[in-house]
């Protein structure tokens, strides 16, 4: 927050309307300032949440304008605190990231408008006027005291099953951890982070929030505005066509892979992402997850982790399409594949360490790759809406039309990418060497059940 501001609203005549400005974006911050303080309003700017509240607890501003997409407390957090603690308080929300559905909820809670990003100024200072026109220039009343802020403000880590306003999550990847390999530390990132993007299938504008979870936990995927948590297990694998999806009730997260493999690579266990229905594309790869994960940093957590590994081999398909697992001391993939010129055969094999930054330099940078004889086929049935030419590798007759290739054998590291995300769906790394050709996501996540009826099998006899 400026302080500079803070002081000169309270030295103000109580005559002149104060606005709270809440976005992570200082640039954006500036320009909204700017706007109205040409209006003869008085401005305070914070960049969180959970500044915001102690701002308004302070304050009491006449309107806040509030940011969806920051870490910490997100935006919808905000707002339902904000209407709970001093509902004659208007809100007026901003995003550029945000679903049909997530400024529907917005609404439902009690925002009084809804501006979309980019922001047009003359938009946003009618949508201001407006709503304090219908406020009233007395001072709010006071509401309940702060005894009880810094546990809001903390609510992301709150996680207790059933209660309202509470994220639900299920830790069905720490249960009994059957076929045990290796011991492994869990982990979680240091603090929450934020992303946007777009999503690949869906064409719609994202973003993406991660957030801590205590041990013992497992990764969970949750809509920004929504409570019931899917975890990141093979028993809420929605569908599996050019993308893997998790679904539980009114919760699905798309295109999951290249975050999951990231957060393989990193060793995560414990996370709660937040998404507007699919996990943005970024620039087709997981290197940017990678980034995230690496500037805000992993810690380690207390608790039993172990990696899943096989005594006998496992496989699915037949000799033209196959993956299979067998028993080794580490995680293997070897990957083959076989397109018509201008690809032709490419063979890769990786294996993943301890070190995250084996995986950042060999593969996490390899990008979804698509042919131009099946791009129209995709956009048909309501896929690749999202493509443009700087998110995914485009093939032509001749080689790729849109950009340059990263490695020589760039589509083969990329399968090998999405293999390390869906085998990543137990919520536990395998050990073992994964042999695979020509397979998909679909393959992927039958090698993973599989394994999964395995433990059940094991489960039911008391193994």
């Amino acid at each position: 927050m400026s302080l500079s501001e803070h002081n000169n609203a309270a030295k103000s005549p109580s005559s002149v309307r104060t606005v709270l400005i809440v976005d992570d974006e200082a640039a954006i911050r500036r320009a909204v300032q700017g706007v109205l303080q040409d209006d003869g309003l008085l401005t305070i700017q914070v960049e969180s949440g959970e500044e915001a509240l102690k701002v308004v607890a302070e304050r009491r501003p006449d309107l806040v304008l509030l940011d969806i997409w920051m870490s910490g407390l997100d935006g919808i957090e905000t707002l339902r605190i904000l209407r709970e603690r001093w509902p004659n308080i208007p809100v007026v929300m901003m995003s550029g990231h945000a679903s049909i559905a997530t400024a529907i909820e917005a609404t439902r809670i009690g925002a009084a408008d809804f501006i979309e990003k980019p922001i047009d100024l003359d938009r946003l200072l009618a949508a201001v006027r407006a709503v304090l026109r219908q406020t009233s220039t007395e001072s709010c009343a006071l509401s309940s005291d702060l005894d009880s802020l810094d546990s809001r403000a903390d609510r992301r880590a709150a996680i207790r099953e059933g209660d309202e306003g509470k994220t639900t999550i299920n830790p069905i990847v720490f249960g009994s951890q059957l076929l045990r390999g290796r011991s492994r530390t869990q982990r979680t990132i240091a603090s929450s982070a934020i992303l946007y993007g777009q999503g690949l299938h869906s064409g719609q504008k994202s973003g993406l929030i991660l957030e801590p979870l205590p041990a013992n936990s497992g990764i969970h995927f949750v809509g920004v505005s929504g409570y019931r948590a899917v975890p990141a297990h093979v028993s809420y694998v929605h569908s599996t066509g050019f993308a893997t999806t998790l679904r539980l009730e009114d919760t699905q997260a798309a295109t999951i892979e290249h975050l999951m493999s990231a957060l393989c690579a990193f060793g995560v266990s414990n996370v709660l992402v937040k998404c507007n229905g699919e996990v943005p594309v970024m620039d087709g790869s997981a290197q940017e997850f990678c980034s995230l994960l690496s500037n805000v940093g992993v810690i380690s957590q207390e608790g039993d982790w172990f990696d899943v590994a096989v005594s006998e081999p496992i496989q699915v398909g037949d000799d033209r399409e196959f993956i299979r697992l067998e028993p080794a001391e580490s995680l293997t993939i070897d990957y083959s594949l076989s397109y018509p010129e201008p690809v032709g055969e490419h063979q890769f094999s990786f294996t993943l360490g301890d070190d995250p930054q084996e995986y950042v330099e060999q593969i996490s940078s390899a990008r979804t790759f698509g042919f131009v004889r099946d791009i129209s086929k995709l956009q048909k049935q309501g896929l690749a809406l999202g493509g443009r030419f700087d998110n995914f590798v485009l093939m032509g007759e001749n080689g790729p039309i849109n950009s340059e290739l990263r490695f020589p054998n760039e589509l083969v590291r990329h399968k090998i990418l999405d293999a390390i995300g869906d085998l990543y769906l137990l919520g536990r790394r395998l050990q073992g060497k994964i042999t695979a050709r020509m397979t998909g996501h679909s393959d992927n996540v039958s090698l993973i059940r599989e394994i999964f009826r395995l433990m059940t099998a094991q489960s039911s006899v008391g193994v």
